[in-house]
């Protein structure tokens, strides 16, 4: 069990019964946590909108009345292709939307198209967190939690938030550590904010047992199919999600599958295998197929060890499997504190970005370190020759905030002395959490944009 996760004073409850306890153990030559009888699989979601390609080109018309050719289209020197992309909002039945995607007159070719990554870190419903967001009336808006950074997230093409802990339902029980149960209007506020795929494969997924997972699933099909959910799958649900569907999101041809893993249970059974964990033979077939099924691979791992800024062995050999797997990016998550970010290159001369971790979001912990973390932003770029590679990275340090009348998050750079002192860490001022970026992210930081930003 997790006890760092434990805040003080935090009230909690016994694990349910429902779930059995079991052991955790270790298969070499990686790490490998109960391992599942089958395997599991991804939700899956069709980020094209549909299957049909607008035609290129021109179409020429020609006018009766003047005799012109009129060009459609044309605009400074360029034009333009109507093509599908995924469409906020219901499930698909109303017309997908259109993205306009450019292409250099002068040369012919094709623009180099881009997907703008971001992802922030571990949303941990302790009662403090999940007691902010009661109205007068008794009813829950979580909006208050993403006010500050939702502007940005609504930018991101693909924004990817970690849910660590079970949205069951205020009709479960609400409930902190170490079995946690959250309301699903912190859902609704995610998806409001603009998140686009919420990780749910954690080391608390378990903790309500398969009616938890049953649950929050339901909720994110029906309230938000817009939503993806990835690393884990319904057992109860009436037409089970297929166990070999990997989630790709796609912008103008362009693929880009996500692909979530934890390293363990809390010691609890998943006999149905409904938690995808980190298995060497199940990882490597899934980015093997990934790599068949969209350009390039990010792969989101529950990770680590807790409170700790840098990588432990587990982690590095992990990573170089990922590496060796031809893996894009890495964002990792779990130790509740911000990690570095690096490079990692092949002996095949393939890059990888990784990310060890980008420490919590929001959660109801006590220690100053666990009030910064940071919002990951990643570009991706696929050329007009097919090529596709990571053209930059960063990182924007995040804050949480709590105090008797609020509680959510804010950019480092939008953070003040004035709310530090009204915060119930004060020791976590501007300053204080500006050297501790510095400290972990290294020479690339720039304090006064308050930002990491490496391109490659």
């Amino acid at each position: 069990m997790d006890v760092s996760e434990k805040p003080a004073h935090d009230e909690g409850r016994d694990a349910p019964e429902a779930a059995e306890k079991t052991a955790p153990r270790a298969v070499a030559p990686l790490p490998v946590y109960q391992r599942t009888p089958q395997r599991t699989s991804y939700d899956y979601v069709d980020r094209s909108a549909g299957a049909a390609h607008a035609h290129n080109g021109l179409r020429l018309a020609l006018s009766v009345l003047a005799g012109i050719v009129i060009a459609l289209g044309f605009a400074y020197g360029a034009w333009t292709v109507q093509t599908p992309v995924w469409a906020h909002g219901d499930s698909g039945a109303e017309e997908p939307q259109t993205q306009q995607a450019t292409v250099d007159d002068d040369k012919g070719a094709a623009a180099p198209t881009t997907i703008d990554i971001c992802m922030v870190g571990d949303v941990l419903l302790h009662p403090s967190v999940y007691s902010s967001g009661r109205t007068a009336d008794g009813s829950y808006d979580f909006s208050h939690l993403f006010a500050n950074v939702s502007n940005e997230v609504a930018a991101c093409d693909l924004a990817i938030l970690d849910q660590e802990t079970i949205l069951g339902g205020t009709e479960m029980g609400l409930s902190g550590y170490p079995a946690f149960n959250g309301p699903q209007e912190v859902g609704d506020a995610e998806a409001s904010a603009g998140f686009d795929v919420v990780l749910r494969a954690s080391n608390h997924t378990m903790d309500r047992g398969y009616d938890g997972i049953h649950s929050e699933l339901e909720f994110w099909r029906t309230a938000h199919p817009e939503v993806a959910v990835v690393g884990c799958t319904d057992p109860l649900a009436d037409e089970p999600v297929p166990n070999d569907k990997i989630f790709v999101y796609e912008k103008d041809g362009f693929r880009v599958a996500v692909l979530n893993y934890t390293y363990g249970l809390n010691g609890y059974a998943d006999p149905k295998g409904a938690v995808a964990l980190l298995d060497e033979d199940r990882v490597r077939e899934d980015c093997k197929r990934a790599r068949e099924e969209a350009d390039m691979v990010v792969v989101c791992p529950h990770w680590g060890s807790e409170n700790v800024t840098g990588p432990d062995g587990e982690q590095q050999r992990w990573a170089d499997l990922f590496l060796e797997c031809g893996v894009d990016v890495v964002l990792g998550n779990h130790p509740h504190v911000m990690g570095p970010v690096e490079t990692m290159t092949g002996a095949d001369g393939h890059t990888m970005v990784c990310y060890w971790s980008v420490g919590n979001f929001v959660s109801g912990m006590d220690a100053p370190q666990n009030m910064v973390g940071g919002m990951a932003r990643v570009r991706l770029e696929r050329d007009a020759e097919g090529t596709c590679r990571v053209v930059s990275y960063g990182m924007k340090p995040l804050v949480t905030h709590i105090d008797p009348a609020d509680e959510t998050t804010y950019f480092l750079a939008d953070y003040t002395d004035e709310l530090a002192a009204t915060s119930k860490l004060p020791s976590v001022t501007p300053a204080w959490a500006q050297d501790l970026c510095a400290d972990i992210l290294g020479g690339a930081y720039d304090r006064e944009k308050s930002e990491l930003f490496v391109t490659l």
